[in-house]
């Protein structure tokens, strides 16, 4: 709940204190003291509510101690009193309107910001992802994240960067930003770095609304409409790839709990005409991702997919985007389709920092292969870096399965 509301709680006390460094503060103390009373007192009829009640309580007290006027905070330029109605909507248990989050993401986005510090604290202050799950999207060490964040923050008050709520005017210049603030969302939802959870459907679910919101502004925006489609096909499947709170991989997954509705519509918007001519990088890559994932969404089983359409498509990718994670995708197929020693080939020199990925396909592959010794090893490599609880236990099983 706190991830569904966090951005949500955020625009609305930012709306009533004008304060950013106030807000996120007391917005932390208060999921702090609600973790702290919820499981004795019981969890309130309005979570967001009581959360929101809390919040105000510590913003007030902070401001009865400090001299506000002395300080000269920048302000939070908007329509005060439809955050006003919203406020009260959210005391009495009701929603916002629709593009709060988009708001939020759109004032995080600020052209004085770089794109990265820039899509790092929306990801931070409006989506409530963890520090140490963005440092792992941006394959950079936690310390280096949490600089890189608070820097920015001091650079918004700093140079006094006005939290005014653009208009739609401002999303042409904002919108890369915007489009990989929500990509890295849906991704940290989609496979979270660490802790118990596999996957974290409410975020990757509140990703596609944003890029749902923002494609309502640009319609004819390549990059919006491909990078939607790849979020629909790998959300898709998000029913299927948990049992009984075990990973199941692709190749095992009950394909009747897909969301074929889903993978329907990402079908058709990689066939929009839209996606046919030159586009830039960016939409490219979203799009050739997005393929990738349709030719695993649309094949009857397992059995019957193409990995050597795969394989091209992610060499096309790599041309784009030459990303490690590409490259360790495309070792997979690349093992699939030629078998586990041109995988173990094709994964060569291929590295992730703070990833337990590239030794988890190693093992894999090696196991394949027959060489037992080899895998225990890259196994242990893997079990040791990994820190998301599903992902450990199923390596720790396969790891066991060697033994027996």
């Amino acid at each position: 709940m706190v991830r569904e509301e966090w951005g949500r709680l955020v625009a609305l006390l930012l709306a009533q204190f004008r304060r950013l460094d106030l807000v996120e503060d007391a917005l932390g103390d208060a999921v702090e003291a609600a973790s702290r009373t919820w499981p004795t007192d019981g969890v309130p009829t309005n979570p967001a509510g009581w959360l929101m009640t809390a919040a105000k309580r510590r913003v007030v007290d902070r401001l009865r101690t400090e001299a506000v006027a002395a300080r000269k905070q920048p302000l939070l330029l908007t329509d005060a009193e439809r955050h006003q109605e919203g406020a009260r909507t959210m005391a009495d248990g009701g929603s916002l309107l629709e593009d709060d989050v988009l708001r939020l993401v759109l004032m995080c986005a600020h052209p004085a910001l770089a794109p990265e510090s820039a899509t790092a604290l929306s990801l931070r202050l409006v989506l409530g992802v963890p520090t140490a799950d963005i440092a792992r999207l941006f394959l950079v060490p936690e310390p280096t994240m949490a600089a890189r964040i608070t820097r920015a923050k001091k650079r918004i008050v700093g140079a006094g960067i006005p939290f005014a709520v653009p208009d739609a005017s401002a999303l042409p210049d904002r919108l890369d930003t915007v489009a990989q603030t929500a990509y890295l969302a849906f991704t940290a939802g989609y496979s979270p770095g660490t802790g118990p959870d596999l996957l974290r459907a409410e975020l990757s679910g509140e990703a596609i609304r944003l890029v749902r919101v923002v494609l309502s502004l640009r319609p004819d925006e390549p990059s919006l409409v491909a990078l939607l489609a790849l979020m629909l096909l790998q959300h898709s499947r998000r029913d299927a790839r948990v049992s009984d709170g075990r990973l199941v991989l692709l190749a095992d997954q009950d394909r009747t709990r897909w969301h074929h509705d889903e993978v329907a519509e990402a079908v058709r918007l990689l066939a929009a005409p839209r996606l046919a001519g030159p586009v830039t990088p960016l939409a490219a890559a979203y799009a050739l991702q997005g393929r990738i994932a349709a030719e695993h969404a649309t094949a009857a089983s397992a059995a019957d997919t193409r990995w050597d359409r795969i394989i091209g498509l992610y060499d096309l990718l790599l041309q784009v985007s030459p990303a490690p994670s590409a490259r360790l995708a495309r070792a997979v197929a690349v093992a699939e389709h030629l078998g586990p020693a041109a995988g173990l080939d094709a994964l060569e020199g291929v590295e992730i920092p703070d990833s337990h990925r590239p030794a988890s396909v190693r093992a894999q592959l090696l196991a394949r292969a027959g060489d037992a010794d080899a895998a225990r090893a890259a196994y242990d490599q893997a079990i040791a870096a990994c820190r998301n609880d599903v992902e450990r236990a199923f390596l720790l099983s396969r790891r066991d399965e060697l033994d027996g």
